[in-house]
């Protein structure tokens, strides 16, 4: 299970996670491994928010649980809020003191503690949710490693994915052939969601993007028909480009009412909600959701 651990303070991230956990890596965001009786617990620090917004989405994209730490409301907590809400993040739970604007938000639906002792024993108790049964991963980096070649780390969502498989990386659509799979320091003969996972490949290297069966459901386009709903949060207007946010794809472009047209293809399936984020905004990022037709 993935628990994205969320503050306007790196900090108070930091803290949390080091109380609860091992650090394991630490690139745009940090992933720490927490002891639990029966499976894999994995920590997610969003480590340059909110500078950056991005580490904050790749995160959310990943998330199976979400523990929020607030000390003081700030706009930053107010941008929290409004991305928990726009990607119906609806398992969770607040750490605060404070009285929160959530009400008519998913985050309504959160326990709510004070003190972080309270934390553990909210997470050991919730489950990890599965994407169904076609392989469905998430990739956030790759490396040349020597004696092992071209590795993708990630985390597997949905599915199973086992040596010899063929399969995609979208949205390049590039060919991908599973050499081996490494996952909490083993070399399991098939891995299962929902796993963190090292997949030494043959093929091209690759950036961040979907890991998927060479059959599947996903539309790759430059444009998208749909229908844009922007925040209610969100009060400025939007004048020019724009990213959308999609399953570790950060695409720029400009959205009307009814298109998404982006500079770069974009892997997505029909239904699905991409944010659109107006990156320049200095006080609220997330402008809303952009859902493609069915």
């Amino acid at each position: 299970m993935f628990v994205t651990v969320l503050s306007d303070k790196p900090e108070l991230r930091e803290s949390f996670c080091k109380s609860m956990g091992k650090e394991i890596s630490r690139d745009e965001f940090a992933l720490y491994s927490m002891d639990a009786p029966d499976r894999k617990i994995y920590l997610i620090d969003p480590v340059h928010y909110p500078e950056k917004i991005q580490p904050l989405l790749h995160s959310l994209s990943m998330s199976d649980y979400v523990v929020l730490i607030v000390d003081t409301l700030t706009p930053k907590v107010g941008e929290l809020l409004v991305a928990l809400n726009s990607i119906k993040a609806e398992r969770g739970i607040i750490v605060s003191s404070l009285q929160l604007p959530v009400n008519g938000t998913v985050l309504a639906k959160y326990d709510k503690v004070a003190y972080v002792a309270s934390v553990k024993e909210k997470i050991l108790a919730a489950s990890a949710s599965s994407s169904g049964e076609n392989a469905f991963g998430l990739v956030y980096k790759t490396e040349n490693i020597p004696s092992r070649g071209h590795v993708a780390f990630g985390v597997l969502r949905g599915g199973k994915v086992k040596k010899a498989d063929k399969m995609f990386l979208l949205p390049e659509a590039k060919d991908l052939e599973v050499r081996s799979v490494h996952s909490g320091g083993s070399e399991p003969e098939e891995l299962s969601a929902i796993s963190h996972f090292e997949i030494a490949y043959k093929g091209d290297l690759i950036q961040h993007g979907i890991l998927a069966p060479l059959r599947h459901g996903f539309e790759v386009q430059n444009i998208v028909n749909g229908k844009f709903t922007k925040s209610p949060f969100f009060k400025d207007e939007i004048k020019g480009k724009i990213y959308a946010y999609l399953n570790m794809q950060y695409v720029e472009g400009h959205v009307t009412e009814n298109d998404l047209t982006l500079s770069a293809p974009l892997a997505f399936e029909k239904g699905d909600s991409m944010l659109i984020i107006d990156a320049s905004n200095q006080k609220l990022r997330v402008a809303g959701v952009f859902q493609s037709k069915w």
